[in-house]
């Protein structure tokens, strides 16, 4: 949005607001160049990503021609003037529009449910931009004087309350699926937020200063940092976490041990998973470790620590787990198991076998070296009952 009162506050502020939107446009042109480095196909929510930031980066500079404009009388001025602040509303209504549906889409990858849901969701936004075309001939949101300076009128809170509620809406989605159940999302929001929720609300109370889209390119700029360090911690096969962000977690684990509290290592591996590829094809045994972790997701708790180990191994790390939250968790894993079995369509038989070990008393290495003589053993009787059934 567009804070302009009068063109004397302009002319102290021009420098300032070239900075600022100076700024954004600089960021946003950083990452959109670094794209060109990575892989041309993107995922939905990388697409959606990109989109954002070039809608920033046009939104800082038609920000910045508004500015340069408000108050100048020259022939076509005013129709110009009018049509930078309605882009502005209207691109601004996208823009959160889409950072909702990216927050969905990271949650739950699904097309299907974005198709199903996301039509009634942007009713707001297009009534919003159908309300700015409007006030290219009526006066809605916002009004040009004599001296075509800009003018706010009452209704254009409404687009405050629009933004805002976007925002939070897509705020309180990602917090409340942080940990989905076939994939973990640790994007921290707030990053992206807080930078956005101040700049609005100084611009809001204070006139002829750039602060909303400089804002919003850097929230896009640490969030963007974030998926850096976030992909490095992450299996890009399982959406587990990898065996990176294990090996950092077992810092803080040895020290809540040495605290006292027990620590619980799951090793699971897929039972004749070299057979399932050479039999299937290696698509195939992607597709079944995918499946795997969504059943480990699904059957661990939500403050368990669930990773893809390597090739067919996995590893649930658990604080405070009695002996019978592990069986739970066991049991659920079996029964998941089971209905993935039972499903419908075509399937390709999973079993695992599982270790299970105690860091209390052990260093990490001998922890996980706990878990895998335990797993190694109930794999070695898991064969031996299936060639005794051969037989």
């Amino acid at each position: 949005m567009l804070d302009i009162m009068d063109s004397s506050v302009l002319l102290i502020n021009m420098p300032a607001i070239l900075i600022a939107n100076g700024l954004g446009i600089w960021l946003m042109v950083t990452i959109l160049f670094s794209r060109r480095k990575r892989l041309k196909r993107l995922p939905l929510d990388g697409k959606i990503f990109y989109w954002m930031c070039r809608i920033c980066l046009i939104l800082c500079l038609l920000e910045t021609l508004g500015f340069a404009l408000d108050g100048k009388d020259f022939v076509g001025a005013r129709p110009i003037l009018l049509g930078i602040n309605t882009l502005l509303i209207s691109l601004d209504c996208l823009l959160v529009y889409l950072w909702v549906c990216y927050v969905d889409f990271k949650l739950f990858a699904s097309k299907q449910r974005m198709k199903k849901i996301y039509s009634l969701i942007a009713i707001p936004a297009g009534i919003l931009c159908l309300l700015s075309v409007m006030n290219l001939f009526v006066d809605i949101f916002f009004s040009f004087g004599p001296d075509n300076n800009y003018q706010r009128q009452p209704l254009l809170l409404l687009v405050y309350v629009v933004t805002y509620g976007y925002m939070t809406y897509g705020a309180v989605l990602a917090y409340y699926y942080r940990k989905r159940m076939d994939q973990y999302l640790f994007m921290p929001v707030i990053a992206l937020l807080i930078p956005i929720y101040l700049g609005s609300v100084i611009q809001l109370c204070v006139y002829g200063i750039s602060m909303i889209w400089p804002s919003t390119a850097l929230g896009l700029t640490l969030l963007y940092l974030n998926l850096q360090h976030e992909e490095s911690f992450l299996d890009p096969l399982t959406g587990l976490y990898n065996r990176n962000y294990l090996l950092h977690c077992m810092d803080h684990m040895t020290k809540q041990s040495q605290k006292g509290k027990q620590i619980t290592g799951i090793m699971l591996d897929i039972n004749y998973f070299k057979r399932i590829n050479d039999t299937y094809g290696h698509l195939k045994g992607d597709r079944i470790l995918r499946e795997v972790g969504r059943i480990l997701i699904r059957a661990a708790d939500r403050d368990a620590v669930v990773a893809r180990y390597g090739g067919d191994e996995f590893i649930i790390i658990l604080e405070e787990a009695k002996r019978e939250r592990v069986g739970r968790i066991r049991e659920s894993i079996r029964r998941q198991l089971e209905e993935y079995h039972a499903s419908s369509e075509e399937v390709i038989p999973i079993s695992l076998s599982v270790g299970i070990a105690e860091l209390e008393k052990l260093d990490v290495y001998k922890f996980f070296q706990e878990m895998d003589r335990s797993m190694y053993d109930e794999k070695r009787s898991y064969y031996l009952s299936q060639e005794s059934q051969r037989q």
